[in-house]
């Protein structure tokens, strides 16, 4: 009796999970703190990528939103990846939002949503060409500061010379190594 009950009652919960799973983001949508909760109970940061369907759309995008800021399409695809995974639901335990993974400060400043994919795209590709300037066209210098903040690199700068890299948290060094592909 008690072994039916509790077979019974897994289903249930399966149920439920599995209804919250497929009609949560239709039904949670327009309710950014709810939607936010959901966001972050099924989906996590950097989940491996094949737990989520990249959309070929969204690396379209990306590819032409690279263009239009004149950072190469190709390694902006791969920093993409590595935030989300394209995934545009991604929460980091940290707070960082959306598929482009913004602390929600940064993308305040920028003036987008990061939980919309169009605008975050464009953002982090328009921010990652004002970083590129900024560090004299060092495409990892701009990596290391999107990922660990303009602070950070500026002191790694000074602190280490042209070995800055040595001088970044394990964190930045591996961003910056995956996405380079040294």
């Amino acid at each position: 009796m008690a072994r039916h009950y509790l077979q019974r009652l897994l289903l249930y919960v399966l149920c439920i999970l599995a209804v919250a799973y497929f009609l949560g983001p239709m039904l949670l949508g327009s309710h950014t703190t709810l939607s936010r909760f959901y966001n972050s109970f099924f989906y996590s940061t950097n989940a491996p990528q094949t737990n989520y369907t990249i959309s070929s759309s969204y690396v379209s995008l990306a590819q032409a939103d690279a263009q239009s800021a004149g950072i190469p399409p190709d390694l902006f695809v791969r920093q993409i990846n590595q935030e989300s995974g394209f995934n545009p639901y991604a929460y980091s335990p940290a707070g960082a939002e959306g598929i482009a993974q913004f602390e929600p400060a940064t993308a305040a400043g920028l003036g987008i949503d990061p939980w919309d994919p169009v605008q975050a795209l464009q953002g982090a590709a328009d921010l990652m060409a004002r970083y590129r300037r900024d560090y004299g066209g060092d495409y990892a210098k701009a990596l290391a500061a999107y990922n660990g903040g303009s602070g950070t690199l500026n002191d790694a700068i000074q602190n280490c010379g042209p070995f800055w890299l040595s001088c970044e948290p394990a964190e930045t060094r591996h961003y910056v190594h995956t996405i380079l592909g040294y």
